[in-house]
């Protein structure tokens, strides 16, 4: 995938938006990978990176689309109060759609987060700072695809850049908890992420393709096994 990315500026942002690091809490979240662990379907490299690339493209219709609206409405040529019409509604589809309850805390919980981070690196950008009052004063929920999003947006990256960094960063992080829940080697983990390289342009190119009426569809063994997490014995993560 060739990259458009021309500033140095919007490149750091790139970088540090989608470290491994963030979104700060991630660590404790699998998403539901914790479930599939615990029942034994996920015990080694093959099995985990199978699951890894069906949650890749999965997010295409979630948190990859977030990240490609967010964007979007950020380089569109609307007024100001019509874009942030539309973030409040994106806002509130976004939360809409997580079903499980411990997904939509983490998410809220993440994006609150992100936001924050956000306004660090575009304190004067129009909707990055109603983004993070409308949170603040709980008219809006958080979701860090959003709040990644309208930073990203802020400092001129392109959609498709933003979403295939956005997706890498989910790779690595939630490879980083496969390595502490199977657990992983250090190696095998890094071998995953390679292998989904492909996945990651994939799920980019699907993600593009895909608008609004696509929002919120969902896999409905992935979302069973996160509304199962509530209710293991023992938990290693929080969802």
């Amino acid at each position: 995938m060739q990259s458009t990315l021309t500033n140095r500026h919007a490149q750091l942002v790139t970088w540090h938006l989608t470290d491994s690091a963030l979104p700060t809490g991630g660590f404790a979240h699998s998403a539901g990978l914790e479930t599939f662990v615990q029942n034994g379907e996920i015990s080694d490299p093959q099995t985990y990176s199978q699951w890894l690339h069906g949650y890749l493209r999965q997010a295409s219709f979630n948190d990859a689309l977030a990240v490609k609206f967010a964007v979007e409405l950020q380089l569109s040529e609307l007024g100001d109060a019509q874009k942030l019409i539309k973030l409040r509604r994106l806002d509130q589809l976004l939360h809409a759609c997580q079903t499980p309850r411990q997904v939509r805390t983490s998410m809220n919980s993440m994006g609150k987060r992100m936001a924050k981070i956000a306004s660090f690196i575009a304190p004067n950008d129009y909707l990055v700072a109603q983004y993070a009052a409308g949170i603040a004063s709980q008219e809006m929920r958080a979701n860090p695809g959003i709040a990644a999003g309208l930073a990203l947006g802020a400092s001129g990256v392109e959609p498709s850049d933003a979403v295939a960094a956005y997706l890498m960063q989910m790779a690595n992080s939630m490879t980083q908890n496969a390595i502490r829940a199977i657990p992983l080697g250090q190696d095998a983990g890094q071998k995953v992420l390679v292998g989904a390289y492909s996945v990651i342009e994939q799920a980019t190119e699907m993600t593009m393709q895909h608008d609004l009426s696509d929002l919120g569809s969902v896999a409905p063994q992935l979302e069973i096994a996160q509304m199962a997490h509530e209710e293991l014995r023992s938990r290693m993560f929080m969802s």
